[in-house]
């Protein structure tokens, strides 16, 4: 393979398979088909929508930057990737939250709790958050995740809710 987004695609590759996401996986949060992604990861140049399609599906963001102001922005980058070293990422973070509010909604419906939650973790997952706030929605994942099949009680879920709050309200905006 030789194009000249092949670099792009590559760092896409490498995201995707450490988050241990599968191009299946990847295809059913994308849209793309698993076909498609596999063609793109080794010899098709890929459509800009279905590669934006396929970075936004793993949490990141394609961002056009002034070639004289590169150096800068990757030194910030650079300096910001301790307040994301969490064992598991952000992202992976995020997704086992929502895969949990979405089996809880499955097996025992919704709650106004329960929505609120999802609500806050589609804000938080989009804003930069500290390692100490991280760590808050890890232990919000943590009591959520305690409770596997059975249903959560509403006072957990308002006090998760009541976390989660506090962290967008305190949160800067992208």
């Amino acid at each position: 393979m030789s194009y000249p987004s092949e670099e792009l695609v590559r760092t896409v590759q490498a995201k995707r398979t450490q988050e241990r996401i599968s191009q299946r996986a990847l295809a059913v949060r994308s849209g793309l088909t698993q076909a498609h992604i596999s063609q793109i990861e080794t010899r098709v140049e890929p459509g800009l929508s279905s590669f934006i399609q396929m970075v936004r599906a793993l949490d990141l963001e394609v961002v056009l930057v002034p070639k004289k102001l590169l150096p800068a922005v990757e030194g910030i980058l650079r300096s910001n990737l301790n307040e994301f070293s969490l064992e598991e990422g952000p992202s992976n973070l995020f997704v086992k939250a929502e895969r949990i509010v979405s089996g809880q909604r499955k097996r025992h419906g919704s709650s106004a709790a329960l929505d609120r939650i999802a609500e806050y973790l589609r804000f938080l997952k989009q804003v930069h958050l500290s390692k100490t706030d991280l760590n808050l929605v890890q232990d919000v994942v943590d009591t959520l995740r305690g409770y596997r099949a059975e249903p959560i009680p509403n006072p957990v879920l308002e006090n998760s809710a009541g976390v989660l709050q506090g962290l967008r309200t305190g949160s800067r905006i992208p």
